[in-house]
């Protein structure tokens, strides 16, 4: 832990996104910041002219596409009408209920198992195999950790997704070995993702509480 700080502390870049991250640099405009953000992640200069990578034509995308409607499409419970509308109810896959607050939950009308996530985030999850064995203080603490991050970079948002489709497909983390290995490392190693140790000391706590909370 102690030579990632140092080397945290002696790369100028990972500083300026630690500061990015506590509202240092809210008054700069998108593409300034972008580029700069580009720069420490990549050792690139960023394409906005002439964008020819995948990478730098997603930079553009978040500069200059912005409609409407991508709101909907980010929003887990609203993007499911919008399919719906688009190719049919039978391709949505139902909810059992949305809610405003953890403690609005009726957890006597759900199923004996179901999965519970927030609307905006790529990381609060919570997967119940048996609702008897449910710990309601963990999994609020669960969700409570991500209602707050909002912050989250494209990076870190491909890790934390490749994290969900793990659990998703295996119920737990156990082994977090596997952090190490292709796809998580597809675009850095977690030293290099997760600049802000807050940040992911925050998802590790999140994984060790689906892992309590998930009954193989």
């Amino acid at each position: 832990m102690k030579d990632k700080l140092i080397k945290i502390l002696k790369n100028p870049g990972y500083i300026f996104i630690a500061l990015s991250r506590l509202g240092f640099f809210k008054k700069m405009n998108d593409e300034k910041y972008l580029c700069i953000v580009y720069k420490i992640r990549t050792g690139k200069t960023l394409n906005l002219e002439n964008p020819k990578t995948f990478n730098e034509k997603l930079q553009w995308l978040k500069l200059y596409d912005r409609k409407i409607e991508y709101t909907t499409m980010v929003d887990k419970y609203a993007v499911k009408q919008y399919v719906a509308d688009k190719i049919g109810e039978n391709h949505i896959i139902p909810t059992l209920g949305v809610w405003d607050k953890f403690e609005d939950i009726d957890f006597d009308k759900l199923p004996n198992n179901f999965v519970l996530k927030c609307t905006h985030d790529s990381g609060g999850l919570v997967i119940c195999r048996d609702k008897s064995k449910l710990d309601m203080n963990a999994a609020k603490e669960a969700f409570s950790e991500y209602l707050t991050n909002a912050s989250l970079d494209s990076r870190q948002i491909y890790f934390v997704n490749q994290i969900v489709e793990y659990i998703v497909h295996n119920g737990m983390m156990k082994d977090l070995s596997v952090l190490q290995e292709s796809p998580f490392t597809d675009r850095g190693s977690v030293v290099e993702i997760f600049t802000d140790l807050n940040v992911w000391m925050g998802i590790r706590k999140v994984i060790d509480m689906i892992n309590a909370n998930a009954v193989a």
